[in-house]
C-alpha cells in the first residue's frame, strides 16, 4: 500500500510540473536608428597582419564621417573572435595601431596622408577594461587628425572570445550612447549581415 501511495505522489508531482523552460535565442547586438553597420571577416582586408579568425562587427554613428556632426568619428565595433588571445594594454594598443595606420592606406590612394607613423594608440588598465586615447587621422572626409578616447574589454566566451571597443572624439556628446551601445554586446550574439550595396 506504502509503495502505491508513493508512485501516486510521483505521478501527480510530475503531472503538475511546467515544462521546462526553453531559453531564448539570443538576439543581435543592436544597430541603433539612424546607425549604420559593417561585418568584415578576419583576416581584415586592410590590417591583414592582425592574426585573428572571426569578423569584426561595427557600429557607427548617425554622421560618423561628417566633421560637422555630433556623431563625427564616434562608433563601436566588436571582435568575435575563435580564441582566446592575449589581452593586455601592449598588445592591444599595438594592434589597434596597426588597424587604423591600415585604414589609412586602404582608403587614402592618392597619398595625401604623409605623416601615418603618428597614428598612434595607448592603452592603460583602468578596472575592469583598458582606457583608450588614439590620434588618427581622417582618411575618409577632412584628412585632419583626430583625438578618440574610448575603452576596450574582453570577454571570454564558450568559444573564443568578444573583444569589445568604444570610441568617439574628446568632448564627443555621444561618448556615453556609444559606451551603453558597446556594453550590450556579448557573446554568441548572431551577427547582422551586411545591407546590400546599391
Amino acid at each position: 500500500m506504502k509503495g502505491l501511495v508513493a508512485c501516486l505522489l510521483v505521478a501527480c508531482s510530475s503531472a503538475g510540473s511546467p515544462p521546462p523552460r526553453v531559453p531564448a535565442p539570443p538576439t543581435p547586438w543592436p544597430v541603433p536608428d539612424g546607425w549604420k553597420h559593417e561585418l568584415i571577416a578576419f583576416p581584415l582586408g586592410f590590417a591583414p597582419s592582425l592574426a585573428h579568425d572571426g569578423v569584426e562587427e561595427i557600429r557607427f554613428a548617425p554622421g560618423f564621417f561628417q566633421p560637422a556632426a555630433p556623431g563625427y568619428w564616434s562608433y563601436a565595433f566588436v571582435w568575435r573572435l575563435d580564441n582566446v588571445p592575449a589581452f593586455d594594454a601592449s598588445t592591444v594598443a599595438a594592434e589597434l595601431t596597426t588597424y587604423f595606420r591600415g585604414l589609412v592606406d586602404a582608403v587614402d590612394e592618392t597619398d595625401e596622408i604623409a605623416d601615418r607613423e603618428s597614428i598612434v594608440v595607448r592603452a592603460k588598465p583602468e578596472q575592469a577594461h583598458l582606457a583608450l586615447a588614439a590620434h588618427v587621422i581622417d582618411a575618409f572626409a577632412s584628412k585632419l587628425p583626430v583625438e578618440l578616447v574610448g575603452t576596450a574589454s574582453q570577454i571570454v566566451c564558450p568559444r573564443g572570445a568578444l573583444w569589445v571597443f568604444s570610441f568617439a572624439p574628446e568632448r564627443s556628446a555621444l561618448t556615453a550612447e556609444v559606451a551603453a551601445l558597446a556594453a550590450r554586446a556579448a557573446c554568441d550574439q548572431p551577427t547582422v549581415p551586411n545591407a546590400p550595396r546599391p
